[in-house]
């Protein structure tokens, strides 16, 4: 009697069979961008490098003159001078010709589709810059760069536990109510803090003495456990996640330990700045495909110092129950 031979031929192999292809594209990569939302973008600049000026009262206090006593003059101080840099933020793409033709899954056109998504990551681009970025004057071979809103703190307007990085350095609301009674005693009115999601979650557990009012509704079978708006003695915060604020780095251990920043700002004294608006250039042909430039040139204006504080050095160990 014959063998019986059996041949196996399974759906990874059989090219006979077609593939099925979504016609959705996925993009799960966050785009919302916060702080650049919170502060706007209608001041404009006509310079690389715009100035302006900051002043502020004399202290209060005792004034009681003699009638008909001559009048004594004293100096004046003068307004001080505040400024920054314009950054160039650039996306630049290629498409080849054979690629625009193709027929494509969840797009006819990949140039435009491409300048959707480099428009996406100019915005990210955009928000990590004006928090995080450090002043740089531009040269032949150096861009220029902006200082963030972590570069704008005014005098007491700081706290970050002795430059000590610890696991103990958590953020409480005596700290945040230091910070924020500083910015007031000064004449600001903050009423935003950036925080990023461990420290978002421990502001949402500043619930101590039953003071969290819960509307819960049983059929809805949900909780809710966050904090969104703080009032404080100072006036009433809005408190933002915030995903794009650079942690600091202890690298004195092994692995390195990464730890949180927040800022706490009036959002109407500061605004981004546009020196060159967003813009989509086609450049040169020099081969088989199409070149595309985005580029815009922006700037974080900060009208006050006093508007802007900081808590460095956070731990992103959550405290313990």
């Amino acid at each position: 009697m014959a063998d019986i031979v059996t041949k196996t031929v399974t759906t990874n192999y059989d090219k006979s069979i077609p593939e099925e292809v979504d016609s959705l594209i996925t993009n799960v990569a966050p785009t919302d961008t916060p702080f650049l939302t919170s502060i706007g973008q209608g001041a404009k600049v006509k310079t690389l490098h715009p100035e302006w000026l900051e002043d502020t009262l004399g202290d209060a206090g005792d004034n009681a003159h003699v009638e008909g006593a001559d009048s004594t003059a004293t100096a004046i101080t003068p307004p001080a001078l505040l400024d920054n840099r314009v950054q160039r933020l650039e996306k630049a793409f290629m498409i080849s010709e054979d690629l625009e033709k193709t027929d494509k899954h969840g797009r006819k056109s990949e140039i435009k589709y491409q300048s959707g998504l480099k428009t996406k990551e100019l915005a990210r681009d955009l928000e990590w810059n004006l928090i995080n970025q450090t002043k740089q004057a531009g040269t032949t071979t150096l861009a220029a760069k902006m200082d963030g809103v972590l570069n704008f703190p005014g005098t007491g307007n700081t706290y970050d536990f002795d430059a000590t990085p610890a696991a103990t350095n958590h953020i409480i609301e005596d700290i945040l109510n230091d910070v924020l009674q500083s910015m007031w005693e000064q004449g600001a009115d903050p009423d935003c803090v950036l925080a990023p999601p461990s420290q978002k979650r421990k502001i949402s557990a500043f619930t101590q003495g039953g003071r969290l009012v819960i509307n819960s509704n049983a059929s809805e079978k949900s909780l809710k456990m966050t904090v969104r708006i703080l009032e404080t003695d100072f006036g009433i915060v809005a408190v933002l996640p915030e995903r794009f604020i650079a942690p600091s780095v202890d690298t004195t251990p092994d692995p390195d330990v990464y730890y949180d920043k927040l800022v706490i700002y009036e959002k109407g004294r500061l605004a981004c700045a546009t020196f060159r608006p967003l813009k989509r250039e086609k450049l040169a042909k020099t081969g088989d495909a199409e070149k595309y430039r985005l580029t815009m040139s922006k700037m974080l204006k900060v009208r006050s110092k006093k508007c802007v504080g900081t808590i460095t050095n956070l731990t992103r160990v959550q405290p313990a129950a």
